[in-house]
């Protein structure tokens, strides 16, 4: 009998294995088959239900939205749940009161709901980089530091406790998502800024370019041929011309030289931190008893982070598995694969007045 019961018993456990073994290969292949049809989903169908299904899937299953330098990833389900939160935020405003709309139900509407996943991918994919430039630097974040930073934001804007309810009403953020979204990101690009700054070469070549075309002014030139020959970016694309401003629409250096309480100069060099200004008021009137001028400049920039940051983002690698984004490294940026989302962009951002959603 004790033979027969010993014999019974390992057949059991044979048994116990052998069906622990077969539900723990079950497991496995159903993992792999939820995987499979999850990973087609995420990044081969744009179906409707195929997207919800593909969201659920990933907030079980991590998938790549794009992968950084190799081996950081930005994952979908990140996307998926910021795209929500600006969804909600423009959802929860006021936009309409004020004669803007925000609608993403309309077939309009859900592709400017792209535009903004694929700006929110971008941004993502922007943070990654500085965060591994910054740490490839020394740069080193403590959590110390990023709740002492949190606590400060919170009270800037109003009690701790009416921040936490502002941020779930507009966002659905609990603070730690507020703490990882925002304020980390911000935190790598100022110390990243700072260094950087610190290294980069002197402004003495923009100061030597603007004081050569205050020479020229001097002498006699006319304003525009100096603003074609010396001036950068969007001042010499609109031919120098600012148009009608108030004091609070320029930055604060200009503000605080031209419309102070004497009349600047002719041809004064100001400096700000983007750069080189010699401005010109060509008209001035009162609006609501408020100075409005109409300027003009001829703008040279100084060396910017953001110059140095486009330039490292061009020489970075980014994979993007998703089927409607790639990455464009000569510009260094998210874009759509398709050449109808990128024209219906561009159309969207030329005739933006009205839509809350690519104003803000």
């Amino acid at each position: 009998m004790k033979k027969k019961t010993k014999i019974v018993t390992l057949d059991g456990e044979k048994a116990i294995r052998v069906s622990f073994a077969t539900a723990v290969y079950a497991f496995l292949i159903l993992l792999v088959v939820i995987i499979g049809i999850g990973s087609i989903l995420a990044y081969g169908t744009h179906t409707e239900i195929g997207e919800k299904i593909a969201a659920k899937i990933a907030k079980v299953v991590p998938f790549p939205a794009a992968i950084v330098d190799w081996n950081h990833i930005v994952y979908i389900n990140g996307v998926e749940n910021n795209v929500n939160s600006v969804r909600q935020f423009y959802q929860t405003q006021s936009f309409s009161n004020d004669g803007l709309r925000v609608d993403f139900s309309t077939e309009i509407g859900k592709k400017r709901l792209e535009i903004k996943k694929r700006e929110v991918l971008d941004k993502m994919v922007e943070d990654k980089i500085v965060e591994i430039l910054a740490k490839k630097r020394g740069i080193e974040i403590s959590e110390a530091d990023v709740d002492l930073a949190v606590s400060a934001k919170l009270n800037e804007f109003g009690t701790a406790e009416q921040v936490k309810a502002d941020l779930l009403k507009s966002y659905g953020w609990e603070v730690e998502d507020f703490k990882q979204l925002v304020v980390l990101p911000s935190m790598y690009t100022q110390a990243l800024s700072q260094q950087i700054l610190r290294e980069q070469k002197s402004d003495a070549q923009a100061q030597s370019k603007i004081e050569k075309a205050q020479t020229d002014l001097k002498g006699g030139a006319d304003f525009n041929e100096i603003v074609e020959k010396y001036s950068e970016g969007f001042s010499k694309e609109n031919k120098g011309e600012l148009g009608w401003v108030r004091k609070e629409q320029v930055i604060p250096e200009l503000a605080n030289s031209i419309f102070g309480t004497s009349v600047p100069e002719k041809n004064t060099i100001v400096e700000s931190p983007i750069g080189f200004h010699i401005v010109e008021i060509e008209n001035k009137k009162k609006e609501d008893g408020e100075d409005v001028l109409q300027l003009r400049q001829i703008f040279v920039a100084k060396n910017t982070f953001a110059d140095w940051l486009e330039t490292q983002k061009k020489q970075i690698s980014v994979w993007v598995p998703m089927n409607e984004f790639g990455w464009n490294k000569n510009l260094g940026m998210i874009e759509f694969t398709d050449n109808e989302m990128k024209e219906f962009e561009k159309k969207q951002r030329s005739d933006a007045q009205g839509d809350a959603s690519l104003m803000f």
